[in-house]
């Protein structure tokens, strides 16, 4: 494995072992590594384990229910669990869901039996809370940032990849007060992409083409007025961006990348995905998932382990060389290296392979929900997680921001 990629998390992550991913087994197993997971957190850190606990359960619940809820802190799973049963039982009158009603839908899927889909659901909250405390500890903003982003925004992350030279989409205007500013002469006559400033997932994201959803700045004015304004996107910044197109025989597609700091200060990758197959202008749209090989930028495997949707694609890109991978990871590695907030341990990356191969940067964004999935995969993964990132004992073992009990 190269120098780019984490020697130990890597391989793991690159060529996970196979399995029947997403039956009731599979869910259980990865469920109680969770499960492991807290009890490790909860033997080996309890104070600062702790303290993680309240201040998340108060950011995530609200004042009263979630100091009720750390009431319960040597028990946090089975009172997590609890609340599962609760929302579950609130869907059958209410089946609204953030998750599954925005364009990313694909990767919140549940399981098809019942019993597995609870099971799921109870592990994607608790591998976060649980995941999250590694990556986050005791730092009240980085705490802060497993809820909503503050400092995080798509400015900073446009900052720290332009100081490392890294290709990114071309402004064009900003959005700010309900109306256009910073706008470029020439911003009519290009295909646009609008991404709010503090979103993920690609909600609030609009893709508007020339000719055909707009041909005059009045009217691409009126386009963001019925987009942006009187809902839950008033008065909320936006970048507009010109929208930049793939290598013609890749397809719409992204490269999903991973880079951790280290216990020696160091920013390796630990993870590159690949969503492919993508049915419009965005990669939220993939139908199918692979991981890629940094060394030779080859697809190697599926990753059916992401969500049920991907358990049983067809996988006709393994195989497949895409050339420039190893580049967008060295960038990666380097805009990570660039950002001054030193208790951001884990960055996603999300990146495009354009025409003669030259990468194109969207955005970054603090890895707290896709780097637990990583971690509660398998126990090899997560005790390699564990040993070499967040090894509770002796001094500079751990890249956990705080404080640290054992140092």
């Amino acid at each position: 494995m190269s120098e780019i990629m984490h020697r130990k998390i890597g391989p793991l992550c690159t060529m996970p072992a196979q399995s029947e991913w997403f039956t009731l087994s599979d869910c259980t197993y990865r469920y109680s590594l969770v499960l492991f997971g807290f009890g490790w957190a909860l033997a080996t850190t309890p104070i600062s384990f702790g303290y993680y606990t309240f201040k998340h359960n108060m950011l995530w619940y609200g004042p009263v229910k979630g100091f009720l809820m750390s009431l319960g802190y040597p028990v946090m799973p089975l009172i997590l669990a609890g609340a599962q049963v609760i929302k579950s039982i609130k869907k059958i009158f209410d089946p609204s869901d953030w998750q599954m009603d925005g364009p990313g839908r694909v990767f919140f899927l549940k399981p098809a039996n019942p019993i597995a889909a609870f099971i799921w659901d109870c592990y994607l909250t608790q591998s976060m809370y649980v995941g999250q405390y590694w990556l986050v500890g005791t730092h009240t903003d980085a705490i802060s940032h497993t809820w909503v982003d503050t400092l995080l925004t798509k400015d900073m992350w446009r900052e720290a990849l332009t100081e490392v030279d890294a290709r990114l989409p071309r402004q064009l205007a900003v959005w700010e007060n309900n109306g256009l500013k910073d706008v470029a002469k020439d911003l009519i006559g290009h295909d646009l992409v609008v991404k709010l400033d503090d979103s993920y997932l690609g909600i609030g994201d609009n893709f508007w083409h020339f000719g055909k959803d707009y041909s005059t700045e009045a009217e691409f004015q009126a386009k963001m007025s019925e987009a942006y304004i009187g809902n839950e996107f008033d008065g909320r910044r936006a970048l507009v961006l010109e929208m930049v197109k793939p290598k013609t025989d890749l397809g719409v597609h992204s490269l999903d990348i991973i880079t951790m700091r280290t216990p020696d200060d160091d920013v390796k990758v630990i993870s590159v995905l690949l969503w492919a197959d993508c049915t419009t202008s965005s990669s939220h749209s993939t139908q199918a998932g692979y991981t890629i090989d940094i060394e030779t930028e080859t697809v190697v495997a599926p990753a059916g382990w992401y969500s049920p949707y991907f358990a049983t694609m067809k996988t006709p890109l393994i195989g497949r060389k895409y050339h420039g991978v190893r580049k967008a990871a060295q960038s990666a590695i380097a805009a990570h290296k660039a950002i001054k907030y030193k208790w951001l341990t884990a960055v996603g990356w999300d990146c495009m392979i354009m025409k003669g191969d030259e990468v194109v940067f969207f955005e970054g964004n603090f890895a707290g929900a896709r780097t637990p999935r990583r971690m509660f995969m398998s126990f090899s993964h997560f005790w390699a997680f564990t040993t070499s990132m967040f090894w509770p004992f002796g001094s500079g073992n751990s890249v956990r921001p705080g404080a640290q009990a054992f140092a």
